[in-house]
């Protein structure tokens, strides 16, 4: 109805494009159906379980064209949009009869659904359809109507992106894909602005681009959102990197979380384990308001955490009682420079991954497993020295220090108090995906003393800091938790909503030992299943692949050429760096576009100081003059010669006659003396004084970083 009502508002405002190039015309008209595309294709994937999108992009193909059609024709828009009205139901009734004649000719169960898929799917198209059609006729006929339909676009984007509700995509598989959708939406749609002929609006339009620095910053603060949004949908633990998915580097208690069954990555194991935790990285920071988080500390003491070049060998602590345990992993859809392994890698041999491959990233690696019995933790006297203090910070919380003591009151070993804590937490509280929210902000006391029920990190949590308040040395791990009877020829299938947080203690020389403090026991009303089914078809499919492909898995051979090296570690750098701007593109972009246009608009400043002749020097001075006119609107028009464009700025209080005279005396008199060039600088400081007279210093600036008539071929 809002566009209907615009588009007869502007009946009899239909106006020649004059001065408008075909290729601006044809430009304009791509860029927004491109931009209709989009939106189309948004909405399509909020409902894609009940639209095909075939059906939609064919229906808006006919719309496009029967608009142009329409345009050309010169068909008034009333007469026009009864027709459009009756193009639907034309083609309904003839595909129906279509349907019957082939219904008669191989009547069956196929034929008979061929009536019902096509309204399931025709009818839902009807509106996009139209409004297609709407947009595009109206734009064609109507030059100011552009500034219309971007508004109407932009409020069509509100209403595609509002149900995606508390900063949690779900028709985008990452955060990144959705801020790049929108920027380039920002930007088509500006381009659109800038090199359409809007009429008496377009003086004012030539600083839209000045909304590029503050959508990006505006995107920014989007972006961060939705990523804390993702971490939410991860479990609480894992959050989106530049393209893929890895753990967060800390953990804070969130009221509510999401889990989702998205394949992660595949694993096989070779050697025991009764339980399999994949470690990603430890947590041994901790404060009150942040969290357990890593730190420097984790650096130093903790295995890399990322997956190296070339095979590494790392130092074996010397922990007794630990078997050997190979484990090799494919990534599906994790970031592929993250380093998972069971606790404790001393080996990890990057592999050969082949063509057309499934897999992201796959590495093997070697791995030193606990396999000490609860009897021989028993005998362990207890921590007493100094250097693992670090790991005994619990924020001086006197009602957790309180708690840990009632649980493990009247147990006089290490262990027994231990034990007792993971024991308490599994019997007497309830796991949760809906912890609730804490009224005096405290998520971690409102759990342990108010709703006692909470997802895993909660039970960590709890189990570290009651440990550290008794000064036994403990800190959070966050990996995943594979169940080890979910196992096929020694492969395991991962997936998202098995993330998971447990707590490492130090036993001395037996190093750190798991344990798991959450409950099996689900909250009243939750119904949640975690790595206890899997989509067999797949599996099985990549099961098959990696083996018929078991031949190549070699491990990468590191070059003996002493320059290879050189240069992969130079790329190494280079990557980094790259990745590094890439984190911060609300900065970078920003400052690319202010490097690109200051080269732009200084280009011809910069040549009157390298310029090697008097001639040439006023040329300059003159295209920089120029430049800077262009850049706050005054332009000069194609009818124009240069003296009556000079003329014109005379009358506007531009001192630009003098310096014309001399520009046109440097380009075509035979006699150009330093007297003439000194009357030419003299002119352009005349000129830069009147100009600057005009314009304040911040405007001056904005005049500056405007792009628009930057690239015209004659200036």
């Amino acid at each position: 109805m809002m566009i209907l009502t615009v588009t007869v508002k502007y009946r009899g405002e239909r106006q020649k494009l004059e001065g408008y190039s075909a290729g601006k015309k044809f430009t304009v008209f791509v860029l927004r159906n491109i931009v209709l595309y989009f939106l189309l294709f948004n909405i399509f994937l909020q409902v894609k379980d009940q639209v095909d999108i075939s059906f939609l992009s064919v229906s808006f193909l006919l719309a496009v064209v029967l608009a142009l059609w329409f345009e050309k024709s010169g068909l008034r828009f009333l007469p026009a949009l009864l027709v459009i009205i009756a193009v639907p139901f034309i083609i309904r009734v003839s595909s129906f009869l279509i349907f019957r004649a082939d219904q008669s000719i191989s009547p069956g169960i196929i034929s008979d659904f061929l009536f019902f898929n096509f309204d399931k799917d025709f009818y839902p198209s009807l509106v996009p359809f139209l409004i297609t059609w709407l947009l595009n006729f109206t734009a064609l006929r109507y030059k100011s109507f552009i500034l219309v339909e971007v508004a109407v676009n932009s409020i069509f984007l509100l209403l595609v992106f509002w149900r995606q509700a508390h900063f949690r995509i779900t028709i985008y598989p990452h955060p990144s894909l959705f801020a790049a959708s929108v920027i380039l939406f920002v930007f088509a749609e500006i381009i659109i602005i800038l090199i359409s002929d809007t009429g008496k609006f377009k003086p004012l339009l030539s600083y839209t681009w000045v909304l590029v620095p503050l959508v990006l910053i505006l995107l920014f603060f989007v972006f961060s959102k939705y990523s804390e949004g993702a971490v939410k949908t991860g479990g609480g633990l894992m959050k989106p990197t530049l393209f893929r998915f890895d753990f967060s580097n800390y953990i804070k208690l969130e009221s509510e979380i999401e889990v989702s069954d998205d394949l992660v990555l595949l694993f096989r194991k070779q050697g025991r384990s009764e339980r399999i935790l994949l470690r990603r990285f430890v947590l041994s920071g901790y404060s009150t308001g942040r969290g357990f988080y890593r730190s420097d500390e984790d650096e130093r003491s903790s295995p890399p955490v990322t997956v190296p070049d070339t095979v590494i060998v790392m130092k074996d602590p010397g922990y007794k009682d630990r078997t050997d345990v190979k484990q090799e992993f494919f990534f599906i859809n994790f970031d592929p420079a993250s380093l998972i392994a069971m606790n404790y890698p001393v080996k990890v041999t990057p592999l050969v991954n082949w063509d057309s491959s499934s897999f992201l990233r796959i590495y093997r690696v070697n791995s030193r497993v606990t396999s000490v019995l609860a009897m021989e933790l028993q005998d362990y006297p207890g921590y007493k020295g100094k250097s693992l203090k670090y790991y005994m910070d619990y924020g001086n919380d006197d009602d957790i220090k309180r708690l840990a003591e009632k649980i493990t009151e009247g147990k006089n070993t290490y262990y027994g108090k231990v034990k007792a804590i993971e024991t308490y937490l599994k019997k007497n509280y309830l796991y949760s995906l809906k912890p609730g929210i804490a009224e005096d902000g405290n998520q971690l006391h409102h759990f342990l003393f108010k709703s006692k029920k909470g997802y895993c990190s909660y039970f960590a949590f709890a189990m570290a800091l009651m440990c550290r308040s008794l000064g036994i040395p403990a800190r959070v791990a966050v990996g995943f938790f594979v169940n080890p009877d979910m196992e096929v020829l020694n492969f395991y299938e991962v997936r998202a909503n098995q993330a998971h947080a447990w707590v490492e203690v130090n036993f001395g020389d037996l190093g750190w030992i798991e344990f798991d403090p959450t409950s099996d026991n689900l909250a009243p009303g939750e119904n949640l299943r975690f790595g206890t089914e899997f989509d067999f078809p797949k599996f099985a499919g990549l099961i098959e692949e990696i083996l018929k492909n078991q031949d190549k898995l070699k491990a990468v051979q590191k070059t003996s050429a002493p320059f290879k090296g050189d240069i992969t570690l130079f790329g190494k750098g280079l990557k980094a760096g790259f990745e590094f701007l890439a984190r911060i593109w609300y900065l970078v972009l920003p400052a690319f576009y202010l490097i690109f246009i200051s080269f732009i608009k200084l280009f011809y400043l910069f040549g009157f100081f390298i310029a090697g002749n008097i001639r040439a020097k006023v040329k300059f001075l003159y295209r920089y003059s120029l430049a800077k006119l262009y850049g706050a609107g005054v332009v000069r028009k194609g009818t124009e010669s240069r003296m009556e464009y000079a003329v014109r700025l005379e009358k506007m209080g531009f001192r630009m006659l003098k310096l014309t005279k001399s520009y046109l005396g440097s380009v075509f008199n035979d006699d150009f003396s330093g007297i003439d060039y000194a009357e030419a600088l003299e002119a352009y400081r005349s000129m830069r004084d009147s100009f600057n007279k005009r314009y304040p210093v911040i405007l001056r600036a904005v005049i500056f970083l405007n792009p628009l008539n930057s690239f015209r071929s004659k200036i």
